[in-house]
């Protein structure tokens, strides 16, 4: 099997009835009894044979992960497929599989350990076959749960003699666990005030390149506003009635150093989901450095369920020991996000944020430990 590291382990089982099938061999060549050759011959020849069935049982052995990513959400079951395929006429009477992976995955009749989830399960396979082992699951947290360690176990069906193939590469899995939501308090703190493009019933803001209708024409209104095939049609003036808009995004911000990170990142999956919801554009900046420009993470504005699942997909994979871009570098940066930004979300505690100055034009908000939106200014002048 390519990319397994083999290990046949009968030698120790044989060691002392070969040396006395040996003197027994011996015994009968100098004594003459057939009998005696010949029964420490064949213990020979069936060591050879268990060694040859060992040594040649895993050789086309195949392996494959059915299914290599999955998504869950905490408390969701999930199952881990995987098939054996044995191509040769060599069956496997008594196999066992090993897993081992990250603890974020409970298999549901594992063990589990500080920082790992393990299992082991039985299997037998006859030659020109296989068979498709399915293990269940429950995502427990926040976080990627990936397959650090297989191993398969044959035992020989008569002496106890084991062959072990150790997987040397990492194998292809991973188990994609969002983050659960935790309910964010304030937000009606939030309202637009910009022009931009989120669809409102009262503004002096339009969108020019979405007519809605039109109506009659009135003394001020713009020529470049008549609907001329309106016009012709009700044989009266029309005037395009454009879509009121108004800016109305958020920039989120979070800061993988402070304290309570699971708890923020709870709030921000909600503030996610809300967005989605409302069809409000946001955009992620994390403070994790990264190779490439920009040397963070960053999720540019974007709407919509496709860009929700990238959000979720970037949090679900964010670990706080993570190396980060520093405070004063953040600060330069947000504030360069934030001067085209009506509303910018903080999440990070606040000592942290000493010293920062953003742009007065725009509506900054802290996401506490709490997860309770405070304004910019009551943090600062607190």
């Amino acid at each position: 099997m390519s990319g397994w590291n083999k290990q046949v382990d009968n030698l120790g089982v044989h060691v002392y009835l070969r040396a006395c099938a040996f003197v027994i061999i011996v015994i009968g060549f100098v004594t003459g009894h057939t009998l005696l050759f010949l029964l420490g011959s064949m213990y020979f020849l069936y060591f050879l044979v268990s060694y040859f069935y060992l040594n040649r049982v895993g050789e086309k052995l195949q392996f494959t992960i059915v299914e290599e990513k999955m998504k869950l959400f905490p408390g969701d079951a999930g199952v881990l497929k995987i098939k054996i395929k044995q191509p040769s006429r060599l069956p496997i009477y008594i196999g066992r599989v090993y897993f081992v992976v990250d603890n974020n995955i409970h298999f549901v009749n594992g063990d589990e350990r500080t920082r790992i989830s393990q299992i082991n399960i039985p299997f037998s396979l006859l030659g020109r076959s296989e068979v498709v082992i399915e293990v269940p699951f429950i995502a427990k947290a926040r976080g990627v749960a990936r397959l650090h360690q297989v191993e398969l176990q044959i035992t020989h069906f008569l002496d106890g003699g084991k062959l072990y193939l150790h997987k040397s590469d990492v194998t292809k899995f991973e188990a994609l666990i969002y983050s659960e939501q935790k309910h964010v308090h304030g937000l009606t703190r939030i309202f637009p005030r910009k022009q931009g493009a989120f669809p409102t019933r009262a503004s002096i803001y339009e969108d020019n390149t979405n007519i809605v209708g039109t109506r009659d024409y009135v003394n001020g209104d713009s020529f470049n506003k008549i609907h001329w095939k309106a016009t012709a049609r009700m044989n009266s003036l029309q005037t395009k009635q454009h879509e009121k808009t108004l800016q109305f995004s958020w920039l989120i911000v979070l800061d993988v150093r402070s304290g309570n990170l699971e708890d923020r990142i709870k709030g921000i999956s909600f503030l996610l989901h809300y967005a989605m919801k409302h069809q409000i554009p946001f955009s992620l900046l994390i403070n994790i450095k990264k190779k490439g420009a920009p040397s963070y993470l960053e999720l540019p504005f974007g709407s919509g369920k496709r860009h929700l699942q990238t959000a979720l997909t970037i949090l679900a994979r964010i670990q706080g020991n993570s190396i980060t871009v520093g405070m004063k570098s953040l600060e330069r940066i947000v504030y360069q996000h934030a001067v085209n930004s009506p509303y910018v979300i903080i999440c990070a505690d606040s000592d942290r944020l000493n010293g920062w100055k953003l742009p007065t034009h725009t509506s900054v908000y802290i996401l506490d430990g709490y997860n309770q939106l405070i304004h910019w200014k009551e943090v600062a002048n607190g």
